[in-house]
This record gives C-alpha cells, structure tokens and sequence, in this order.
C-alpha cells in the first residue's frame, strides 16, 4: 500500500460490553474482498455499564483523529459505522467530525440504535454547540431489524425515528435498511445488509 495514499478506510465501535476483535472478525471478510482499511475502536474500558465505563465521544474522535492522521487519511475517504450503543453515539462523532472541518467521513452508518436525547454528548448537539445544523453536509445509512427486542430503540420504529433526527440536524440518510427478520445483531448476519451499506460508500467517497 502507498503510505502517501491510503485505502478507503472503514471505522467501527462494537457495542454495550463489546469487543473490538470480534468487530475485526465481523468485518473483515467484507473488507478484504474489498481493499479497505479497517479501524475497531476499544472504547468500553473493560468493566462497568455507566457513562464514565466508555469512551466519550470525543474520546472516542480524539483516538479516530490520531490513527487517521498517522495514515494520512483523506477527507472523504472513510465510513463510521456503530453498533447499538456505538450507534447512540455516532450522532455526536458526526457532529464533531463536520465541526473541526477533518470531514474524514462521507458515510455514517447506524446500526441498531437511534440518537437518545438522555445522553448528554446527544443533547449537546440538540442545544447548538456544535452549529445549528450540524450533520450538515453528512450522508447516512440506518439499519434496523424487525425482530429487535426493543423496536422503539434499536428496531425499525427507532431506526426511522434516528432517520428523522438526522434529517432535522441537516444530514441525508441515503438508505434506511429495514430488515424485517432481522435481530439486534441482524446487520452483519445478512451479508445483503452490509453490502449495500459499502455499496453506497463506494458511490460517495471521493477517490
């Protein structure tokens, strides 16, 4: 690979108790086929389920901004996908990504878990600290299963409820995936889930 130009890189946080090694796993026979660059994200710190037991979002962008930068990843060139309570905060990360103007990402993905306006980083985005529009410019994916334990959440009705948060803060979902056997984890377990999500990051990253 040229040091000098990157693959296409793909960036992922597991979900409540998760792993960043079963994200590999998950991942990389996806990735290969394609030649993508690949980043799992350890950022629950091993014990506890508090606020304070995970990376906060800007944690979590600090270590994303270092590896990128030590890469020379190019803006445009990366997707961010989170899982469930990855997902409950990639809305932030987005935001923070737009507002320091890195613009690594021309796809957030969304999977199983909808902005929640009881997490404080969600709140900081609902209250205008990061601009009035600050998913201004992001393009999105949102997955969510029809057999989700807790549907209002994670599941379809979440899921179209997260599209529409999304769209008031000034992003583009692009594809809402709604898979009606799908479960909690039903993203990755149907292979045409996660395709089409690359499917679409091909058509938007700029090289």
């Amino acid at each position: 690979t040229d040091p000098q130009n990157p693959p296409p890189m793909v960036a992922t946080m597991h979900g409540h108790d998760g792993c960043a090694f079963v994200d590999f796993y998950v991942w990389h026979h996806f990735l290969k086929e394609r030649g993508y660059g690949f980043l799992a994200i350890q950022w629950w710190l091993g014990k506890g389920e508090g606020i304070h037991d995970y990376l906060l979002p800007n944690e979590i962008y600090r270590v994303i901004d270092e590896v990128f930068r030590k890469l020379k990843v190019k803006p445009g060139t990366a997707m961010l996908h989170g899982f469930s309570r990855g997902a409950a905060n990639i809305y932030a990360i987005a935001a923070m990504d737009r507002k320091l103007n890195n613009n690594y990402f021309s796809l957030f993905v969304a999977n199983a878990g909808k902005a929640n306006s009881d997490y404080p980083p969600t709140r900081d985005v609902e209250r205008g600290r990061f601009d009035e529009q600050p998913l201004a410019g992001s393009r999105w994916v949102t997955y969510g299963g029809g057999k989700d334990p807790n549907p209002d959440r994670d599941g379809i009705p979440g899921m179209r409820l997260a599209g529409e948060w999304i769209r008031k803060y000034g992003g583009t979902v692009e594809l809402a995936i709604e898979d009606p056997e799908g479960s909690h984890g039903g993203f990755h377990r149907n292979p045409k889930n996660c395709e089409s999500a690359l499917d679409v990051f091909d058509k938007l990253r700029t090289n």
